[in-house]
């Protein structure tokens, strides 16, 4: 009898814990495809093959880290129907602007930012947001 016990509380606690499920951060959402419309629709971490990391905040602030480039820029971006208007003090009172595009799927490694310049005559900032595609990664 004892055995059947134990045997039916191991069934019981070890079904109990596969049947748990991960939730996935509320914090990642990655963009959907297309032209994004504001800063909310592409907020979240990228990557690029190239180890380069861009950081696009809701509040319209972004980090820029190239590892072979300047290393971390920071500054402000506004977006507006796929125009992208980036502003960093390594690059004074210039701003840049841009296009932005989403392709691929709705999903962690698999959402891409294109972003390809309009105007912009800060060459680092233009080069390293440019140079690569920015595949959105869990964050």
């Amino acid at each position: 009898m004892k055995r059947l016990l134990a045997a039916a509380l191991l069934v019981v606690f070890t079904g109990g814990c596969s049947a748990m499920k991960a939730t996935p951060s509320s914090n990642v959402r990655p963009p959907a495809p297309g032209v994004p419309a504001s800063a909310a629709d592409v907020s979240g971490i990228y990557r690029s093959i190239h180890q380069g990391v861009l950081q696009l905040r809701a509040d319209g602030s972004y980090v820029l880290i190239v590892p072979e480039g300047p290393g971390a820029t920071s500054g402000t971006f506004t977006l507006s129907a796929g125009r992208l208007s980036v502003r960093s003090p390594a690059c004074g009172a210039e701003t840049g602007d841009y296009d932005v595009a989403v392709t691929g799927e709705q999903e962690a490694g698999k959402a891409v930012l294109n972003i390809s310049a309009v105007r912009d005559s800060c060459e680092d900032r233009r080069k390293y947001l440019t140079i690569d595609p920015w595949v959105y990664a869990n964050s």
